[in-house]
């Protein structure tokens, strides 16, 4: 029988997990951080799923390790090899970004990318609606996590794209000091 996605991932990634603060809501939940959403279900057709600073990071070293964390491979690394390396196409224009599955891939610094210019090649990280970000290094072994939770309006003058850049260059610059 054929299970739909929401599932798939309470089943084979975040109950292996543990995960107990991520899931796709659709109605207000006390223990989350609700910006007067509304969703039409929790199917993980929407922008709807919730994460703590914990897991996400989590999510990170998960993938940095290639699915492998306290000796059990619970994610086959094939899987966790293809979203972490580029796959876009070949044609791309080369000012665009590099994506895998739903991160963002570093190869070579691009104007238009939302990773950090001084990042390494193989770098990769993948951003939430509400402006988080998951962070991983993988040349220095390293997960970084924001969490920034607005939606709406930027002040005047705020430029998201070298905020989230910025981001990312500021967390290598520091682990190198």
């Amino acid at each position: 029988m054929l299970q739909s996605y929401v599932n798939s991932m309470q089943q084979y990634v975040f109950k292996p997990c543990n995960f107990i603060e991520t899931g796709w809501c659709k109605n207000r939940d006390d223990n989350l951080v609700w910006l007067n959403e509304e969703y039409a279900d929790d199917q993980g057709g929407e922008a709807n799923l919730f994460v703590s600073a914990r897991e996400l990071a989590f999510w990170g070293y998960l993938h940095l390790n290639r699915g492998l964390v306290n000796g059990q491979q619970l994610v086959p690394k094939e899987v966790i090899e293809q979203a972490t390396t580029n796959q876009s196409p070949a044609n791309l224009e080369d000012t665009l970004p590099r994506n895998g599955f739903a991160w963002w891939i570093q190869d070579t610094p691009r104007a238009i990318s939302e990773i950090g210019n001084t990042l390494p090649p193989g770098s990769y990280q993948m951003l939430g609606l509400t402006g988080c970000a998951c962070l991983v290094i993988p040349e220095h072994r390293l997960v970084a996590v924001r969490m920034y939770n607005q939606v709406g309006p930027n002040p005047p003058g705020y430029d998201y794209l070298e905020d989230i850049k910025a981001f990312g260059d500021k967390v290598l610059s520091c682990s190198l000091n």
